[in-house]
């Protein structure tokens, strides 16, 4: 799911290489990581790591289309990565989601993450505090496709979806409402009637929702109980 580049795809890899090397891709990204961890301590916030380490890897954009040729992964902490094919779509968003995936290394320095007993609500506030984090850092106009590309009618529907879905437990059945219906047939799971990456939309929805109603910066919200969040967000009518 991370979409990395065939290692045979000589001619497309060095491309993309020239490109990273172009826009000085490992400066940006030494950048974005000095200011999440001015963030970050200037909140008295934590990473439970010695050291962190940061890697980009050459995606195919073809496995990534629908994240429009980028992702990361930072669930565990200590460790960021991205995965990319540069283009004029993605360039300009690298440090919005570095900084969503720091997120994930903090709040997983706090909060356990377990794919046998993690909900769709957990999993949507997760998500949600992550790029919650990257607009405070960087601003709304260079958040993902996984929240940007939902007009009001089918957000509102995969809210209600949702909403009956945030105690399903278990990682494969959660990510059915996290990924959508066509990366859960591509994966293996059961589709349950959402657009690609409904729960992230749904998910930073209610994060925004819930620091807008109760006046609680990104920060706070951070090391704040999935429940307290959900109750509190006025999206799903509690």
């Amino acid at each position: 799911m991370l979409g990395y580049l065939d290692v045979s795809e000589t001619e497309k890899g060095k491309k993309a290489l020239e490109k990273l090397k172009e826009i000085q891709v490992l400066e940006t990204a030494n950048n974005t990581l000095a200011d999440c961890i001015h963030f970050m301590e200037k909140n008295n916030l934590s990473i439970n790591a010695d050291e962190l380490r940061f890697g980009m890897y050459i995606a195919d954009p073809k496995k990534l289309e629908l994240q429009k040729g980028y992702c990361g992964f930072g669930g565990i902490p200590g460790f960021i990565q991205v995965s990319i094919y540069p283009d004029s779509y993605n360039i300009s968003k690298i440090p919005a989601v570095i900084a969503h995936e720091f997120n994930h290394n903090i709040r997983f320095s706090y909060f356990d993450w377990n794919h046998g007993d993690v909900t769709v609500g957990d999993y949507i506030i997760i998500e949600g505090l992550a790029e919650s984090f990257a607009k405070e850092l960087y601003g709304e106009e260079f958040l993902g496709p996984w929240v940007t590309s939902f007009d009001k009618e089918d957000l509102d529907y995969s809210i209600e979806v949702i909403k009956d879905a945030l105690d399903v437990k278990g990682f494969a059945e959660v990510s059915s409402y996290m990924f959508g219906d066509k990366i859960s047939i591509e994966q293996g799971y059961k589709p349950v009637g959402l657009s690609p990456f409904a729960g992230y939309a749904v998910g930073f929805q209610a994060v925004q929702s819930f620091m807008k109603e109760n006046n609680i910066g990104i920060a706070e919200a951070t090391l704040l109980e999935t429940e307290e969040i959900m109750n509190n967000c006025r999206l799903f009518g509690k």
